[in-house]
């Protein structure tokens, strides 16, 4: 068959929007380009001359050219179709091209041509590339997420082992009669690792803000008794500083609503607590209103002060992270710059906001808008006193009398308690607070020795760190149990009293079969009143 004749066989090939091209098998056994239809030649960049009669080794040149002769080869002697890719260079890019070759024979079995079938992946191999880089990335973030989460809950573990022992001595020795120096001194202890402690605690609260693993866990509870307890508990730093606290509770707030509590105290506490921090005369409002009708956020909690005021330039700058007001007026205050960060997300967390409203000279109003339902089940929240929601501290209270209370600890005396704990300073903190209570106390190094202890006697109660050698905590309280169920013995409460904080450490310590937890550093009277509980 004449070229020309062979060229018109193949015409209908040149209107295909796809890259064509048909291969012949030569007298020499190779296979040889026939054509190559329009979308194929602007491709590869050549002509319908150029490549007549030509390997794609002598087309295309080089490792590419090499390449794409072996893969026609291959396909003419195994007789079957095939898929493959190459990646073609040209000055300034390089293109990859997939290909699929299809073997053609004649009536008599012979192969005679091959056609060819061919697609630019350039930019799905680029878009596949980019996933590739991307998946990596996104794996290597979550690693160095996972290697920081976990340096800083070891580093909190370790912070808070020695910080047991300052704040539990600190207690102690404030207990013993001092001179004014010496109570000085302690009380500068006490409050310079109770900040410490704080900024442990908001550094892992941004941590999980910054994993997003921040949780919220939504509950029915007593906003009515919430407020008055914040009011109540920083009453006392506020009379201190010749301030009042007044706090208005609209009577048409519902007392009950379903949302975190626990995260809902913890913003109202910043909040409250900057306002007492930065406000050194006059006085603070907390007011809570509810409107049914609004549209996004009918429950707002608003705290003013009489502070120094935020100029307008700060205002977005004091909710990002680490950063502070540059007033020298009021630096010695700052803290971290990592509680209205905390706060906002939290906030933003439950599907609110934060406003602010400020004038310098004035004060400041922050201003918390929920969204949260309203139920009518009721929360396991005590009242606190409802004279507290007029103004703290109450103005005209009058003493009344009461029944004699028990003395904390005193359910303790005769009481065996087994601790587990492999640090001796925290040891002597446990031995000296619970000493007066007449508790007999047995102390163990390790969660090896106290499975043995337990086994060799009774007791009526177990104090089980967590980190120890041998045998941790978590194991030791898991051996307890299986020993108490295989004889038949009543369980002993055992309390897990650790370094470990995070909520799933708790959570850990009850599925290991723990009854309660005490995160480190904790006051003698918390201890105490766990013990009782």
């Amino acid at each position: 068959m004449r070229k020309r004749d062979r060229l018109d066989e193949f015409a209908f090939l040149e209107e295909v929007q796809m890259g064509i091209f048909v291969l012949e098998v030569g007298e020499d056994g190779l296979p040889r380009y026939v054509m190559m239809n329009k979308v194929a030649r602007t491709t590869a960049q050549v002509d319908q001359a150029f490549i007549e009669g030509k390997t794609a080794a002598e087309i295309f040149q080089g490792k590419s050219g090499d390449w794409a002769l072996a893969k026609h080869i291959a396909v003419m002697e195994s007789g079957e179709a095939a898929t493959y890719e190459i990646a073609f260079p040209f000055a300034t890019y390089m293109l990859d091209i997939r290909t699929t070759l299809t073997p053609i024979f004649n009536k008599d079995g012979t192969l005679s041509h091959m056609l060819g079938c061919s697609a630019d992946v350039t930019s799905e191999r680029q878009r596949d590339a980019a996933l590739s880089l991307t998946k990596v990335a996104k794996e290597k973030a979550e690693q160095a997420n996972k290697a920081k989460e976990q340096f800083l809950a070891n580093m909190s573990h370790e912070i808070r082992t020695p910080m047991n022992g300052i704040i539990g001595m600190c207690d102690l020795l404030r207990e013993t009669t001092l001179n004014n120096r010496q109570k000085l001194y302690s009380d500068t202890i006490s409050s310079s690792a109770n900040a410490l402690l704080d900024i442990i605690n908001d550094v892992l609260d941004f941590s999980k803000i910054q994993a997003g693993k921040l949780s919220i866990h939504d509950s029915p509870f007593s906003l009515r008794s919430l407020v008055t307890e914040i009011a109540t508990l920083l009453g006392i730093r506020a009379e201190a500083k010749g301030l009042k606290i007044h706090v208005s509770y609209g009577k048409s707030v519902p007392p009950n609503f379903l949302g975190d509590a626990s995260r809902i105290r913890q913003v109202l506490l910043n909040l409250l607590g900057n306002a007492i921090k930065f406000t050194k005369v006059g006085q603070i409002d907390v007011s809570v209103t509810y409107d049914a009708d609004a549209k996004r956020w009918p429950l707002k909690l608003a705290i003013s002060d009489t502070g120094p005021g935020i100029a307008d330039a700060e205002k977005d700058l004091i909710f990002s992270a680490f950063e502070r007001i540059d007033n020298l007026a009021t630096r010695r205050e700052d803290g971290t710059g990592l509680g209205l960060t905390i706060s906002q997300a939290l906030i933003e967390r439950m599907h609110g906001k934060i406003d602010v409203e400020s004038e310098v000279g004035v004060g400041t109003t922050f201003t918390v808008s929920l969204a949260l339902p309203v139920t009518e089940e009721m929360a396991e929240v005590q009242e606190v006193e409802p004279l507290l929601i007029a103004s703290y501290p109450p103005m005209d209270a009058q003493p009344r009398p009461s029944e004699p209370e028990p003395q904390p600890g005193e359910q303790l005396r005769g009481m065996k308690i087994l601790v587990a704990e492999d640090n001796r300073v925290n040891q002597l903190v446990i031995r000296k607070m619970l000493a007066p209570t007449g508790a007999e106390l047995h102390f163990v190094p390790d969660g090896q020795q106290a499975v043995d202890a337990y086994k060799a006697g009774q007791c009526d109660l177990i104090l089980m760190d967590l980190s120890m050698p041998v045998l941790g905590g978590l194991e030791a309280t898991r051996q307890i149990r299986a020993y108490e169920k295989d004889v038949k013995r009543r369980a002993c409460k055992i309390i897990a009293v650790t370094a470990n904080a995070q909520p799933s450490d708790a959570e850990a310590c009850m599925e290991a079969g723990m009854d309660d937890f005490l995160s480190k550093p904790f006051r003698k009277g918390e201890l105490i009143s766990i013990i009782e509980w």
